[in-house]
């Protein structure tokens, strides 16, 4: 395999209002940074969580190296951490590497609220 492939989309700065912010369904967005092991573990459950809840969540990754102003907003002071949001807000946080299960939990309470 060549390539990482990613299910879930790039986020940055520029695109985080109307992507997040302004979304019609929830969002999930993972705050990684590219030299960190336990974010590419996170990153792969998150590409399947993204395919599994296609249409119903859209799925982010979010390179706090990047877009350290992100970042601060959330109060993001280590990675990975996956926040959920809906209709713009901040519903759910999942910090450090769980289990898949901690996660699609997290996801279904935001999807029933």
């Amino acid at each position: 395999m060549l390539g990482w492939e990613c299910a879930a989309a790039v986020i940055t700065g520029g695109s985080w209002d109307q992507s997040v912010l302004n979304s019609d369904i929830p969002v999930l967005v993972e705050f990684y940074a590219s030299w960190c092991g336990p974010c590419k573990m996170v990153q792969r459950v998150i590409d399947e969580i993204a395919a599994e809840y296609s249409g119903r969540l859209k799925c982010f990754i979010l390179n706090t190296d990047h877009d350290l102003q992100v970042a601060d907003n959330y109060d993001i002071k280590a990675v990975p951490v996956v926040l959920l949001f809906k209709n713009g807000v901040k519903r759910e946080a999942v910090v450090g590497t769980m289990p898949k299960e901690f996660y699609v939990t997290a996801i279904e309470k935001v999807l029933a609220a």
